[in-house]
């Protein structure tokens, strides 16, 4: 099953990661050197709410299917994505991008996916952040619904059989950055849900062996408004996520 949750974990951490810098003037001072007004409130005016991004993602899971059936499952997925946050802590995203391709292995043999759909919604929250003696730790809590449509061929031959996935996932992300500039993390993901399939002419409901996803990532932040990152999982579905994103 795939999962297209990685490019909202990257604007997260593109949030987390782009600290808001010093302002260079905010209203009017006085004598005394008091601003018109606070830095906070120019921070909170300034900050980019937007942010578009694309990522290429790579994931490898087992499924098991109701009539004792399992699989293995190989997925690519390139999905563009917008973030929107309407505050400094929340943000919330939605994305749509092609299934490029991948490979159900059944008792029968390997099952090709041709392109197909994948779109997910999601929503996140920055539920800590402060100073530490390595680094700014931060804190994210993150939900994300995802829907996959492919479809299947056995071996080059015969028709094609639907394949669809729906995926409800829970994340929680933790870590530090540096310099304003690069950001190490640690995520821990629970997730579930349905995916229908046929298989030797019969209609299959499965879903995924285990529903977790334990790993790290990093993520940097170049001209300002630029952002990168990478994410490796090697624990329960393993996956590789790499993207790029832009805040305005």
């Amino acid at each position: 099953m795939h999962h297209a949750t990685f490019p909202l974990i990257a604007a997260l951490l593109a949030s987390s990661v782009a600290m808001p810098r010093v302002a260079e003037a905010c209203g009017s001072s006085g004598p005394d050197g008091v601003s018109a007004c606070s830095l906070a409130e120019h921070e909170e005016a300034e900050r980019p709410r937007w942010r578009i991004g694309v990522s290429g993602v790579y994931t490898s899971t087992a499924l098991h299917f109701s009539s004792t059936l399992e699989t293995s499952e190989t997925r690519y997925a390139l999905l563009a994505e917008v973030a929107y946050a309407p505050t400094a802590h929340l943000t919330l995203s939605a994305g749509l991008g092609a299934a490029l391709g991948g490979r159900l292995v059944a008792p029968d043999g390997p099952h090709d996916f041709a392109p197909g759909v994948v779109s997910d919604l999601g929503a996140s929250y920055r539920v800590l952040e402060g100073g530490t003696p390595i680094g700014r730790g931060f804190v994210l809590v993150s939900g994300v619904i995802s829907f996959t449509a492919s479809t299947t061929q056995l071996r080059d031959e015969g028709a094609r059989t639907a394949y669809d996935a729906l995926d409800f996932r829970a994340g929680l992300v933790g870590g530090f950055t540096w310099c304003r500039t690069l950001s190490a993390y640690a995520v821990a993901r629970a997730f579930g849900g349905p995916v229908y399939w046929r298989y030797a002419g019969e209609s299959q409901l499965g879903t995924d062996t285990h529903h977790y996803q334990v790993g790290g990532g990093l993520a940097l932040v170049v001209l300002r408004r630029v952002d990168l990152f990478v994410e490796g999982i090697p624990l329960g579905e393993q996956a590789i996520a790499a993207g790029v994103s832009l805040a305005f």
